[in-house]
Order: structure tokens, then C-alpha cells, then sequence
């Protein structure tokens, strides 16, 4: 007598949840955002209603919508969008290509680490800003002293998070690569790299962030074109105010977007890691 188990579920096996259940989660989340920003958008608008801030100083939102509709149509405003956006890409590449491989290698040298350790703590510490004086002499109101400051400022995290992916290296995974006789190329493809994967993900994250910062603030301090300079412009005229808010929210916005962006960008590269593996399966 044979008894068919094709139809029981296995034991001690979790059913995923299907397709409707994570949709449904992810626009209550999105429901959810959208309404805190829907309820900040309104206390804007009532406290400059109310009078409890002056008009002449804080535009109403409803002000900088329509303003910045109008600016959408003009070339003033994608031309600052693209200089911004140009410095900032540029600056995050040079970051990539200088803090990575060396975080690699000083991560993976204890004596190289030991050598220039207090180096790296005492250069990170300098705020990038105090270097635009110096920068605007070298170069002047020019794309390249954002791209100073920028590339300054967000190598550090890299750095130091590719750094601590190297120290963080199984070390089984060592042990067994040693047993193993792997050459040295295939031990940093192999080991190496998949470990400080997502280390080098979160630098790159924090990065993005930072080097946008950096760009709109070297913009608005030093002068260089973008939406920094078009922001100091627009706040010495009062007529222009509404002007400033508008490049104000599109600095905000790209700072938004950038991020989304990388942490999608991550979740798809790193899709086989276990952290990503277990957000999946949640």
C-alpha cells in the first residue's frame, strides 16, 4: 500500500509570500512617505501663511512649484543642473578610482596599514571646505576646485570602508585559500573582493551623498557654476527668492535620487550577498 505525499507542504519549510503581499507592503510604505512629505509641505505652507515667518524671506510651496515650472523651460536652469551634475559625477569617479585600490592594498598589508594609518586619521579630519581658499587661487571659479574638494572630501569613506572590508575577511576563507596555493590575483578575486563587496557598497553610498553636498557647496561658496552659484545669486534679490527655493528643492531632489539610485544599484550587484539574500526573503 503506497500513500502519496506529492500534495503535503515539507516540513520545517516557510512559505515566501507571494508577489501580492510584498506590493501591497511596498505602496503602504510609499503611502506612508508620501504623506509625511505631504504633511511637511503643508506646515510650510501654513506657518508662511499664518505670518509666523515673514513671506519676503520664506517663499510659500505652493510659490516655488509654480516657479520652478517656469524655470523648466529655461536653459539657465538645465545648464546648472548639468554643471552640477557633471563635477559631481566626475568627482565620485576620481574617488573610486583612488580610494579603492588602495584601500585594497593597505587594508591587505599590515605593515603598509601600520605605516600610514595615522596619516590617513589625520588627513580625514580636514574639513574639505577650508581647502577651497587654496583651491579658487589654483584654479579659480573653474569646475576644477569642486573637483578638488569633492575628490578630497569623499575619498575618505571609501577608503576606510574598503579598508575595513579587507580586516574583515573570513579567516577560514584565508586558511583554506593558503591550503589551496591560490595565486595572489585569484585570492583577491575570489576572497578579497566578494568580502569587501559591500563594504566598499556602503562607502560608496555615504560617498554619492557627500559629494553632492560638496559640489552645490564649493557651487555657492566659490562662485563655480551650477545650482550653488545660481542659489547665491538668487538670494540677493528679493524679486529672485522663489528662484532660490526652487534650486534649493532640485538640490534636495538629486540628493534623493542619487541615493535611491545606489541603493538599487547595490541591491542588484550584490543581489547574492546574504544580507541582501535575507531583505529579499522578508
Amino acid at each position: 500500500m503506497t500513500v502519496a505525499f506529492a500534495d503535503r507542504p515539507a516540513r520545517g519549510r516557510a512559505k515566501r509570500p507571494g508577489p501580492a503581499p510584498v506590493i501591497g507592503q511596498r505602496v503602504k510604505v510609499l503611502g506612508i512617505q508620501t504623506a509625511c512629505v505631504a504633511v511637511l509641505l503643508a506646515a510650510w505652507q501654513l506657518a508662511v501663511v499664518s505670518g509666523a515667518v515673514p513671506e519676503s524671506e520664506v517663499t510659500q510651496p505652493t510659490a516655488v512649484a509654480h516657479r520652478l515650472w517656469d524655470m523648466l523651460a529655461t536653459q539657465e536652469f538645465w545648464s546648472a543642473v548639468g554643471e552640477t551634475a557633471h563635477t559631481w559625477v566626475i568627482g565620485l569617479l576620481v574617488s573610486l578610482v583612488v580610494a579603492v585600490p588602495l584601500g585594497l592594498l593597505l587594508g591587505a598589508s599590515t605593515l603598509l596599514y601600520r605605516m600610514f594609518r595615522v596619516t590617513i586619521d589625520f588627513l580625514r579630519t580636514i574639513p574639505p571646505v577650508v581647502l577651497l581658499p587654496l583651491a579658487l587661487l589654483l584654479y579659480g571659479a573653474r569646475e576644477q576646485t569642486a573637483l578638488l574638494l569633492v575628490a578630497f572630501g569623499s575619498v575618505w569613506p571609501l577608503l576606510l570602508q574598503t579598508m575595513y572590508g579587507v580586516h574583515q575577511v573570513d579567516p577560514v576563507s584565508r586558511d583554506v585559500a593558503r591550503a589551496y596555493q591560490l595565486r595572489r590575483l585569484d585570492f583577491v578575486r575570489s576572497v578579497l573582493l566578494p568580502s569587501a563587496a559591500p563594504f566598499v557598497a556602503t562607502g560608496v553610498r555615504i560617498a554619492a551623498t557627500m559629494s553632492l553636498l560638496l559640489v552645490v557647496g564649493s557651487e555657492l561658496l566659490g562662485g563655480i557654476p551650477g545650482i550653488g552659484a545660481q542659489i547665491a545669486v538668487d538670494q540677493t534679490s528679493a524679486a529672485q527668492i522663489p528662484s532660490m527655493y526652487a534650486y534649493v528643492v532640485v538640490a534636495t531632489a538629486l540628493g534623493v535620487a542619487v541615493n535611491l539610485l545606489i541603493v538599487r544599484l547595490e541591491r542588484r550587484v550584490l543581489s547574492w550577498h546574504s544580507a541582501h539574500k535575507s531583505q529579499q526573503e522578508a
